[in-house]
């Protein structure tokens, strides 16, 4: 739906200003201010859905699909990836779940969103949720803040996560606890303490390698990148819910990294 607002308003703008000004000389003109006309289009047209975010259920199905396709936007138009999905067989239809994937570019939010099939939220770091219009969405979304300076912060963000989880809402987590190392695709650190979400919300996990990200910064937008997210086989919380968050930690370490070798 984005991707079709975005180049309708692009078109329809080059094609309007064409016939309104008999200039062909201006065309190339026309055809670079475009793209700008198109991606303000797109914002506002989310600025106008905000009110209906604000007021509908975390896992409202419409809220799922306009976040879905504005991802699908973000991915596909503006930053050119080429995103190879396998796995969605392994993603569960309801049921409490937790997400966990090794993060190296600040589109892998946008990526998995593109994978999922089902509602889904995350924990952006604090300098993330201070935008003004992505604040308001994230929030509307289930979204909550890491503030990393702060554990008393950080603990009310977790209780805040817990009970979103629990409304059904997927909840997509970092374990890395950021972006660690930009040019190594493989996860770098475990952070026990990011399992604590799906284990005191009693939530599913479902582990996520994303492979290819690292050329984004180096590719994106001039060339197109190929990236790949494999899915893996989820793991119930009910064959870890004894184990330590340290034991789990490694469990998902092994799984993720397995497929970034």
């Amino acid at each position: 739906m984005m991707t079709m607002i975005f180049f309708i308003t692009y078109f329809g703008f080059v094609l309007l200003m064409g016939s309104l000004i008999d200039m062909p000389y201006l065309i190339p003109l026309w055809i670079l201010i475009g793209p700008i006309i198109g991606i303000v289009m797109v914002i506002l047209f989310i600025i106008v859905n905000l009110p209906i975010f604000k007021y509908t259920s975390y896992t409202n199905r419409y809220k799922f699909y306009v976040a879905k396709s504005t991802s699908k936007f973000l991915n596909h138009v503006l930053l050119r990836l080429n995103i190879e999905i396998t796995g969605q067989e392994n993603i569960p239809k309801d049921g409490l779940l937790t997400i966990y994937a090794n993060h190296k570019s600040y589109a892998d939010p946008f990526i998995i969103y593109e994978g999922m099939t089902r509602g889904m939220t995350f924990t952006p770091k604090m300098s993330v949720y201070k935008i003004p219009l992505l604040h308001k969405w994230l929030k509307y979304l289930g979204a909550f803040p890491i503030d990393r300076s702060s554990d008393r912060n950080t603990a009310k963000a977790m209780v805040e996560a817990i009970k979103v989880v629990k409304t059904g809402m997927a909840m997509m987590i970092f374990p890395e606890g950021g972006i660690k190392d930009r040019d190594d695709q493989k996860m770098v650190a475990m952070r026990a303490g990011a399992y604590r979400v799906a284990m005191k919300a009693g939530a599913n996990l479902l582990p996520v390698s994303i492979i290819g990200t690292t050329q984004i910064k180096k590719r994106a937008p001039f060339r197109a990148t190929h990236v790949k997210m494999i899915i893996h086989p989820l793991i119930s919380y009910e064959s870890v819910k004894d184990k330590t968050t340290a034991e789990i930690a490694e469990q998902m370490f092994l799984i993720i990294n397995n497929k970034l070798e």
